[in-house]
C-alpha cells in the first residue's frame, strides 16, 4: 500500500502569487481591500489569497495522493499560464493556438476554485438535497435546529463537475484586450475571472450561456481581457444561448484599445462587487475609487 506523506504548502494559493505580483507597487506591495471585515492594509503577494491546505484531499485513501489537485496545479496550469499572459500583455499579435488553449484551461479552473464558487456550489448542493427531504423530515429538523452542512468534499466534487463545462463557452467568445489610460488602474480579486451581466447585476451570478454575459480577467494593473458572445449586439441580454457543440482552439482577439479613467473606475467597481472578500491594487486611490458610488 502506497503511503503519502503530509507535503501540503503551509497555504495554498487559491489565486497565485505570481499573478498578484502584476498588480503590486512600485515597492512590491499589494494595496488590500478586504469587505468582509471592513479593513485594509499593504501586503506582499505570497501572503494573501491563501488558505492552509486548501487542495489538500484528507478522506482519499492511503493508495491515492492528497495533495494530488496542488500537484497538477503546480505542473500544469499555474506553470503555464505566466507565458500565455506575458504575451498577451507584450505581444497579443503572437497569440498562439497553443497560448489560447492555456488561456481557456486557466479562466475555467481560476474560476471555479476560488472561496466564492466553492461557497455558492456548498449552498446549491445544500438546496437541491434539502428539497428531497419530505417537508414533515424537514420540519422537524427546524423544531430540534438540526442543520445540514456540507462536508469540504463537496468543494471537489463541484470541481470535477464543473471542469470541462466552460470552456466550450470561453472558446466562442470575443476576446479583447483593453488597457488603462497612464494615472489609472485596474484592480483584481479573490475571484479573478468574474462574469458580469447588466441585466443580472451583482451579487447575483450572471450565467455564461447569457448573451449578455461579459467575462472579466485583469491580466494586470494597465491590461485587462474581457470575453463577450457575439450576441451581445443583436439580443437582449438575458437571452439563452445554444449549448456549443464544439470548442475553438483559437480566440478572435483585438487589442490596442485604451480606456479613460471613468471606464476604468466603472469597471473596477463591478469588479469589487464581484469579489468575495478581497480586492486589490496598486495603489490606495485606487482601492478607494473602487468602492465609491458613481456620481
Amino acid at each position: 500500500m502506497t503511503k503519502y506523506k503530509n507535503t501540503a504548502k503551509e497555504g495554498h494559493h487559491y489565486v497565485p502569487q505570481a499573478y498578484l505580483e502584476r498588480f503590486t507597487d512600485s515597492k512590491g506591495f499589494l494595496h488590500i481591500r478586504d469587505i468582509a471585515r471592513n479593513r485594509t492594509w499593504l501586503q506582499k503577494p505570497r501572503k494573501i489569497m491563501k488558505i492552509d491546505t486548501y487542495y489538500r484531499q484528507t478522506w482519499v485513501s492511503a493508495s491515492v495522493d492528497p495533495d494530488i489537485f496542488e500537484n497538477w496545479m503546480a505542473s500544469g496550469p499555474e506553470s503555464e499560464i505566466k507565458d500565455a499572459i506575458d504575451c498577451l500583455l507584450e505581444t497579443p499579435e503572437d497569440i498562439t493556438k497553443e497560448y489560447a488553449e492555456t488561456l481557456v484551461e486557466y479562466l475555467e479552473i481560476q474560476r471555479i476554485r476560488v472561496p466564492r464558487q466553492a461557497a455558492w456550489a456548498k449552498a446549491i448542493m445544500r438546496e437541491a438535497i434539502l428539497k428531497q427531504i419530505p417537508i414533515d423530515v424537514r420540519e422537524e429538523m427546524n423544531f430540534w435546529g438540526i442543520e445540514l452542512t456540507m462536508e469540504d468534499s463537496a468543494r471537489f466534487d463541484y470541481m470535477r463537475m464543473a471542469l470541462g463545462t466552460i470552456q466550450p463557452w470561453l472558446g466562442r467568445m470575443e476576446w479583447e484586450i483593453f488597457e488603462a489610460e497612464k494615472g489609472s488602474s485596474f484592480i483584481t480579486t479573490d475571484s479573478p475571472v468574474s462574469f458580469y451581466n447588466p441585466a443580472c447585476l451583482p451579487p447575483a451570478e450572471a450565467g455564461f450561456g447569457l448573451a449578455g454575459t461579459i467575462v472579466l480577467f485583469p491580466l494586470s494593473s494597465s491590461k485587462i481581457l474581457l470575453l463577450r458572445h457575439p450576441e451581445c449586439r443583436s439580443e437582449e441580454p438575458l437571452t439563452v444561448l445554444d449549448e456549443p457543440t464544439m470548442q475553438s482552439s483559437t480566440a478572435a482577439l483585438s487589442f490596442g484599445t485604451i480606456w479613460d479613467d471613468k471606464v476604468v473606475r466603472d469597471t473596477n467597481r463591478i469588479l469589487a462587487h464581484l469579489a468575495h472578500e478581497l480586492f486589490v491594487a496598486d495603489s490606495e486611490a485606487t482601492l478607494w475609487q473602487a468602492e465609491m458610488e458613481p456620481g
